[in-house]
């Protein structure tokens, strides 16, 4: 977008350039009292000659606030009218602040509080100041208990929205901001105003002031914007490194996290396989008693088994002992008595089956 030279600007400045606004009303002083009048419905006899952009310092270190035309009328109120063509924030501390000059302005050294005049401060502002959609924002200072209840402490702050301008109050007023809006208006004073205008644009003078206060003015704003982009680079910066800091956490606790994870699933899997060898070795101690405890059974069994086999064996020796003892005696009573009968030793001997030494031991006994 093409920037404006300042001889551009100067070609097509209005009522609404702030510089033109301030010759205009300096240079008029009764347009400056009829809009006054126009503005806050009051009559006003005589004012003084308008100061252009005064500047007011409160001490001898504070920096300079210019008013845009600064007027008082003949009974001390003190009127500051402010042309406000862009959409500025904090409009509304700027006219307390605004009006407390105006109030050190009028109150001579040593003099009462009580001796404070009148003041008013008033924005005609391009825009809507308050975003409410009103033509004219009046404010005076009420009690908030009881709205009927009035401050009275003198001071009057009206802030105008030339965006609404058919919806103004009084046909004049709705002339003067079609007028201030570059529209066309039909009435004597936006007429008067006109000529004034063209008249002002014609000054060489105040062309030169406007173009080298445009110089200025572009300067001031290359050296702010300088310093505003170091401080929002600077800004950019920290809350890059924010930025980033706040990323560096995040993935340290997700990787943290994963960490966690992975520690947690492999003292698991640890813990898991220390309770499976102690379930398989407490498995393999049950195994292993039952199977001392069936070996030791199986023992006993086969014990018993070899127990009774031996007792068997034993009784049945016994029992053979026996039989083949009475057998051998049966057969010694036997060969006793053949022997008796001098039955010859050798027939004796085979008849009984004991032995020729036997028989012939039982013979000689």
């Amino acid at each position: 977008m093409h920037e404006l030279t300042p001889a551009e600007k100067w070609e097509r400045a209005t009522l609404a350039d702030n510089f033109i606004f301030c010759k205009v009303m300096t240079a008029n002083p009764d347009l400056c009292k009829e809009l006054l009048e126009l503005l806050l419905n009051i009559k006003i006899e005589r004012i003084e000659i308008p100061v252009a952009e005064r500047s007011f310092k409160v001490d001898y270190d504070s920096k300079g606030i210019r008013f845009d035309v600064y007027v008082k009328d003949g009974t001390g109120r003190c009127f500051d009218i402010e042309i406000q063509t862009t959409n500025r924030t904090n409009l509304a501390k700027r006219a307390r602040y605004y009006q407390g000059l105006m109030d050190v302005d009028s109150l001579v050294s040593g003099a009462d509080y009580s001796e404070l005049n009148e003041s008013y401060v008033i924005f005609l502002c391009m825009e809507d100041a308050f975003g409410n959609g009103l033509p004219v924002y009046d404010f005076h200072q009420v009690c908030k208990q009881d709205s009927e209840v009035l401050l009275n402490d003198g001071t009057h702050k009206v802030f105008f929205n030339a965006s609404k301008y058919d919806k103004m109050p009084t046909e004049s007023l709705r002339e003067f901001f079609k007028f201030l809006n570059g529209l066309n208006a039909a009435s004597d004073f936006t007429d008067q105003l006109e000529q004034k205008v063209r008249y002002a644009k014609t000054n060489a003078q105040w062309r030169h002031r406007f173009m080298t206060w445009e110089q200025e003015m572009r300067i001031q704003v290359k050296e702010k914007s300088e310093q505003l982009a170091k401080i929002i680079a600077n800004e950019m910066v920290e809350d890059r490194v924010n930025a980033m800091r706040k990323d560096i956490e995040k993935e340290a606790k997700e990787m943290a996290k994963s960490m966690a994870t992975e520690i947690a699933e492999k003292m698991v899997k640890e813990k898991a396989a220390a309770r499976a060898s102690e379930i398989a070795e407490d498995r393999v101690n049950a195994i292993r008693k039952d199977m001392e405890k069936e070996a030791k059974e199986m023992a006993m069994s086969m014990a018993t088994e070899i127990a009774e086999k031996m007792v068997e064996e034993k009784r049945a020796a016994i029992v053979k002992e026996i039989a083949e003892e009475q057998t051998a005696e049966k057969a010694r009573e036997t060969a006793k008595k053949l022997l008796a009968e001098k039955i010859a030793p050798e027939v004796v001997a085979k008849c009984t089956g004991l032995s020729l030494e036997q028989v012939k031991k039982l013979a000689n006994g």
